[in-house]
């Protein structure tokens, strides 16, 4: 969860920021002064979760901001960071971010990676490679040869050239240059009929400002429908704005719960006087689903998480069903520190999140209702989709399949990913 644009937090941001018009001079000398890491190591002093725990680290043994912001991190924090400030502010309001436009993950004991995502801004879109597109080759090396380290490094060239197979067998060959695109976060959305009931379909990928319109879109699509069940396909959503999470609840919840307790911010003992709570926003698209199907992965965090874990006390936990494997983890967010004099944003762990009831230390992750492996073979919408097809057997027989159509077979390579890589989870 990032905290961007509350008032309070804007207060935070101009003490930092170097623009600010201060009431006396000497402190505008004062700031200009401060070098980057006496900027930084008075934002964590003061408002690093686990701020009693900092170590005293000589700033004259580090030649990298990164790494010494990083050895300043507890052991359990594996998310705060820095970055380049113009990039991060690019990518939280509009979403936009310069690469290709898509995304790949590996099946269990499969080295082949599959397109588990694709922008409507990329070339892929344009050329109709979707999701379930294996990528055979990168400048003609096949895939299968290389580790997760070198496909990813690879993708970070500026230029590139891509061969893809389709599940039918055929082939396309791309030439590919980075582009400054905006990603669109609601992926795919859609109203499928089943045998008993209309069912709303949601694939939602990130909390971003530029998502507000978008999940009003799709709501008014499901109300104009007539959709009875929603299925929330977050599987690869890794967080984003708490403002963007609450506006998805109220419209999941139909403003049923307007100025009641959406969840609760607990920061360190020396910034107690900032804790609040955090009321349900009232919805202009609001629908009202008396339960969802949820589908996650470990990459389901933050931001998702608040949602379900929220939600939770006022739809009752068991119509808050979960599908494919435990979320992340992360019950904790950030505020970002804007320093404009060095063009770096600071994002350290500096809140706890809960329900409204206090409920909400999951460091270990969510656990689902039904586990079942991401199936990267279908597209999304695909009623095959063995994560979708089961939460559309529940809807009709109120069971899950018995076995399991997907078995584990073997370590499943992963795309390790750091700080705003990481948020934006995307070549």
């Amino acid at each position: 969860m990032i905290k961007l644009n509350k008032s309070w937090l804007y207060t935070l941001i101009l003490l930092f920021a170097f623009t600010a018009c201060s009431k006396d001079d000497d402190n505008d000398d004062k700031q200009e002064e401060q070098t980057v890491v006496e900027v930084l190591d008075e934002i964590m002093e003061e408002w690093y979760l686990w701020n009693d725990e900092l170590p005293d680290l000589n700033v004259n043994n580090y030649s990298d901001l990164n790494k010494y912001f990083e050895d300043q991190l507890v052991a359990q924090d594996k998310w705060s960071f820095i970055a380049d400030l113009e990039a991060l502010l690019a990518f939280f309001e509009n979403g936009t971010y310069t690469g290709y436009g898509f995304d790949l993950q590996f099946e269990i004991g499969n080295n082949i990676p599959y397109v588990s995502l694709v922008y409507n801004q990329s070339d892929l879109y344009d050329e109709g490679i979707t999701r379930s597109w294996k990528l055979l080759e990168i400048n003609s090396q096949s895939t299968s040869s290389m580790n997760e380290d070198q496909i990813r490094d690879k993708l970070r060239d500026n230029s590139i050239s891509l061969l893809f197979e389709s599940r039918s067998g055929a082939q396309k060959t791309l030439n590919l240059t980075k582009k400054e695109m905006n990603q669109n976060t609601v992926i795919y959305n859609d109203v499928i009929p089943t045998e008993n009931k209309k069912v709303a379909y949601l694939v939602f990928d990130s909390f971003l400002d530029s998502s507000e319109a978008d999940l009003n879109e799709a709501f008014d699509e499901f109300r104009t429908e007539g959709a009875e069940e929603l299925v929330l396909d977050m599987r690869y959503n890794g967080g984003g704005s708490t403002e963007i999470a609450n506006q998805l609840a109220g419209l999941i919840t139909g403003n049923n719960h307007a100025e009641k307790i959406f969840s609760k911010y607990i920061f360190n003992e020396s910034q107690s006087s900032e804790n609040f709570s955090e009321e349900f926003i009232t919805q202009t698209s609001a629908y009202n689903f008396e339960r969802i199907f949820v589908i996650t992965t470990s990459a389901t965090a933050s931001a998702s998480e608040l949602v379900v874990n929220s939600l939770k006390p006022y739809m009752g936990a068991e119509n808050i069903i979960l599908i494919g494997s435990k979320t992340h983890g992360k019950p904790v967010g950030m505020n970002v520190f804007q320093v404009e004099k060095y063009n770096l944003a600071v994002l350290p762990i500096t809140f706890h999140i809960t329900d409204k009831d206090g409920e909400g230390y999951y460091f270990e992750g969510i656990p689902v209702n039904y586990e079942i492996e991401d199936d990267l073979t279908h597209d999304w919408g695909d009623v095959d989709e063995t994560n979708l097809k089961a939460a559309l057997d529940y809807i009709n027989n109120n069971s899950f399949p018995v076995v399991t159509a997907r078995a584990k077979t073997g370590f499943k390579k992963e795309f390790v990913r750091k700080g705003l890589d990481e948020l934006i989870s995307a070549f």
